[in-house]
């Protein structure tokens, strides 16, 4: 059998779809498939080809994302699927590597994915960078710690409104935690504030609220409520939060009070939140969040020198790093990495640490330290005193938070 892997252009965006709703079951209406179509993010569709079948897909998504003190373009693999027919057959290999050999390409030292099963790309140099965190609390236990008088307006908003109010706060927003990334007007229009069934899942309309400050909008949230009431007609719904932004910690407070404060739900949810959200030492009684984490973003280094350059370090401290790639082949050897300066570069000095780049990217961002990873047998530490070095050097302020799979 021979495996052709060629590009589909945005008018084969039907048939590049196929593999996908065969293997997830997808069926994504006309609105929101043109809204895709649309979309200038959407820079590949790989498809695998046996003869004239379409047998395997994989896209990818153009953003720049933030970095610990910077940002980088990376390339958002997506939409990957091979059909159940080919399976064990070396198509998904084939298909990563031609994305990866497209990514250095085109100068994105990154790659990032959300997993659908967590065992599919540590072998392919995938790390794991992030949690997601899912909550779930009783409308009766949102009381805050020290809760001060509301000093924010709310106004609902339109779809039309919500496009010119909504980026200016994501923009402010992104800098405050690795991992946030670019979106484009039609990436707004036609993904997060396109109201329809994918985005209700059973609810009512979506709703778009922004918080005002002094006139300023300081933080908006998206959300569907799914009404229902128990056999004494007492108010049993669920407010299902779609995405809560705030662009300052008072935004970020008076977003979830306003939230916690809708009438006529019993309970509130919330899915894709940071490890660190605030709502932890927010909330009087944290427990009843009942917080809970699975993985999140998976982090690719494409190109080992551009990647470490795209962030910032604690201090100036240097440290060289022997890196193992079986994957990106340029990525083996020793780097020499100059916090001060935030640059690496190739070295024959010998190396204070030995991992393999799927260990770099669980690091990149801040979400594990290397002594998390050298605990778990991912990092050797060839000089004494490297480990905590390297610790020094890639601490973040903020944890990893990605709000959206892409």
């Amino acid at each position: 059998m021979r495996i052709e892997i060629r590009q589909l252009t945005a008018d084969q965006l039907g048939e590049f779809t196929q593999p996908l709703r065969v293997v997830f079951g997808m069926s994504p209406g006309p609105e929101r498939e043109e809204g895709m179509r649309r979309l200038p993010e959407l820079t590949s569709r790989l498809g695998a080809f046996d003869g004239d079948a379409l047998v395997g897909v994989a896209g990818s998504f153009a953003f720049t994302m933030t970095t610990p003190g910077g940002d980088a373009p990376i390339a958002g693999l997506t939409m990957v699927a091979v059909l159940p027919t080919h399976r064990r057959r070396g198509i998904l290999t084939a298909l990563i590597g031609r994305h990866l050999d497209e990514a250095r390409a085109e100068g994105r030292p990154l790659s990032v994915l959300w997993a659908t099963e967590g065992t599919i790309y540590g072998r392919f140099g995938y790390g794991l960078a992030s949690h997601a965190c899912s909550a779930s609390i009783e409308r009766d236990r949102t009381g805050f710690r020290g809760e001060a008088g509301a000093v924010g307006r709310a106004r609902l908003l339109g779809e039309a409104e919500a496009l010119e109010v909504f980026p200016p706060v994501w923009e402010r927003a992104r800098p405050l935690a690795p991992g946030m990334l670019s979106r484009s007007a039609a990436w707004w229009r036609g993904r997060r504030l396109l109201d329809d069934e994918a985005t209700r899942k059973g609810g009512g309309p979506l709703q778009r609220v922004v918080i005002e400050v002094d006139g300023r909008a300081e933080a908006y949230a998206m959300y569907c409520v799914h009404h229902r009431w128990d056999a004494s007609q007492i108010p049993a719904g669920t407010l299902r939060v779609i995405e809560a932004i705030g662009a300052t910690p008072r935004g970020t407070r008076l977003v979830w009070r306003y939230l916690f404060d809708v009438d006529l739900v019993q309970q509130i949810e919330a899915s894709l939140l940071p490890l660190d959200h605030p709502l932890r030492l927010l909330l009087a009684e944290p427990r009843r969040l009942r917080l809970t984490a699975t993985d999140g973003l998976w982090v690719r280094i494409v190109d080992v020198e551009a990647a470490l350059a795209a962030r910032a370090y604690g201090g100036g401290g240097a440290l060289t790093l022997e890196i193992e790639d079986r994957g990106c082949p340029w990525n083996a050897g020793r780097f020499r990495l100059d916090g001060g300066a935030r640059r690496a570069a190739r070295t024959t000095d010998a190396p204070d640490l030995r991992l393999d780049v799927a260990a770099l990217g669980s690091a990149y961002l801040g979400g594990f330290s290397f002594r998390d990873l050298a605990d778990a047998g991912q990092v050797a530490e060839l000089t004494e005193g490297a480990v905590d070095r390297a610790d020094t050097l890639f601490r973040a302020a903020r944890a990893p938070w990605c709000p959206e799979i892409f």
